[in-house]
Formats: C-alpha cells, structure tokens, sequence
C-alpha cells in the first residue's frame, strides 16, 4: 500500500492532468480556488483518483476535502478501511 508521501505524489501527478501546463501543484493548492477546477473538473480529478487507487470516494466524504492534500489523506482512509482484495 502506498504510503503518504507516495500517495500525494500520484494526487499531485493527477491533478496536474487538470490545470494549466507548467503550473506548480502544492500540498495546500485549493482545488478550486487556487487550482480552478470548476465542478466538472473536480468530478473529473476525482474520477482519475478513483480509477487509479482503486478506491470509491463517498458523498459524505467531500465535505472534508478541499485541498490537494486533503485528497491524498482521503485516499489513505480508504484504502486502510478497504477489505483486502483476495481475502
């Protein structure tokens, strides 16, 4: 399982696919805000965080998640609270 660090570096890579090229992405980039994402490009960048960590972030989640950071955290909750595959 991806640790932290490995897990905020793939949000940033995929965020990246996002915003305008060159741009620097920052731990505490809002999405929106400083990033620019408006709501199809959030659901987007969240598509692409789904399908490459495997996970499915719920509704009630996104309350919680405003930063790119804050992704990254979210990924780790889940994917530690998922079943193991295979078990």
């Amino acid at each position: 399982m991806a640790g932290y660090d490995e897990s905020l570096k793939i949000t940033c890579d995929l965020v990246r696919r996002h915003v305008d090229e060159g741009r620097e992405i920052r731990p505490s980039d809002h999405i929106q805000h400083d990033l620019g994402l408006d709501s199809l490009g959030v659901m987007e960048f969240v598509s692409d965080v789904e399908s490459y960590f495997g996970v499915n972030i719920p509704s009630e989640m996104f309350e919680g998640i405003a930063t790119v950071e804050d992704v990254a955290r979210a990924v780790l909750t889940l994917r530690q609270t998922a079943p193991e595959l295979g078990s």
